[in-house]
């Protein structure tokens, strides 16, 4: 009597053979689902941040008179920064950049708040650029604290004359700093509610909130900023949709500005143009927009 003919006398033997074979490939899908909640919790930090240490070009490349900075962060940590000096009647801007490269990447913004005769102060975060450490969460709020404080204290600005302007992951930092000190203006460009948000749209297959061991909630630390907020945010961004940037104008209440730009997420600042940087040089000034 060959197998076939045994299978069909025995059908308890091939229920029994199926149920193994379902447990086994449950197990191994269970183990390997693991395994990939344990990596990205283990290396979510090269998730979040792409520091590039290479500094392509200074604001000398532009004609900019600039100034070679040096912070120390409060946990000690050496931070590089540029100063470039604008008009007496502009403000003074903190640019605080995203999570990839680093100052350098940054040229044309400081080129057009410059033209629009505001100094800025361009700082890198520890481990990106000529900064000296390993990027955090917490490190990254050490630094945009230490360089909101260089203005005040080493260069005697008042904070009423201080705007923080932070983009994409630099827009939740710049929103915890606007929380912890009172600047003049907040203005975060394609930038996000909470990043556990944007894991979620990446990786809807991922239990992101319990994973995340970086937060950067920013809704949260809204509640705390008291100052005229403008948040843009481009139509095309795949990488931060616009609706986190709608959402987070939400959360800020009346004091906010919504401002809807064409472009993606990393060339909206560019394809906003003429029109949005009158924009900007009037709610720095105003705090609103024409």
């Amino acid at each position: 009597m060959n197998s076939s003919m045994k299978a069909e006398e025995n059908p308890t033997i091939v229920t029994r053979r199926g149920r193994r074979w379902l447990w086994a490939a449950l197990t191994l899908g269970l183990l390997a689902y693991s395994a990939v909640c344990a990596g990205f919790y283990v290396w979510q930090n090269r998730l979040v941040f792409k520091p590039e240490t290479a500094i392509k070009a200074t604001p000398a490349r532009h004609g900019l008179a600039f100034e070679e900075v040096h912070l120390r962060a409060s946990d000690g940590a050496r931070l590089a920064a540029w100063y470039v000096p604008g008009r007496a009647d502009g403000r003074q801007v903190l640019l605080l950049h995203g999570n990839a490269g680093n100052i350098s990447h940054y040229l044309r913004t400081l080129v057009v708040l410059h033209e629009l005769g505001h100094s800025v102060l361009a700082v890198d975060y520890r481990g990106y650029g000529a900064s000296v450490g390993t990027p955090s969460e917490h490190g990254l709020y050490q630094d945009a604290a230490a360089a909101f404080d260089y203005l005040v204290e080493q260069r005697q600005v008042s904070p009423a004359d201080i705007v923080i302007y932070g983009r994409s992951l630099g827009g939740a930092v710049a929103t915890w700093l606007a929380a912890h000190r009172r600047p003049a203006a907040l203005i975060v460009e394609s930038t996000f509610t909470r990043l556990s948000d944007v894991g979620n749209y990446r990786y809807p297959w991922l239990p992101v909130r319990l994973l995340s061991r970086n937060v950067f909630d920013s809704v949260a630390q809204m509640a705390g900023v008291r100052c005229p907020v403008l948040v843009a945010h481009g139509a095309t961004d795949t990488t931060v949709p616009q609706a986190f940037g709608r959402a987070l104008a939400t959360s800020a209440g009346p004091r906010a500005i919504f401002v809807a730009l064409s472009g993606g997420h990393n060339d909206a600042f560019i394809q906003g143009g003429q029109a949005y940087y009158r924009q900007l040089d009037g709610f720095m000034r105003h705090g609103t927009i024409d």
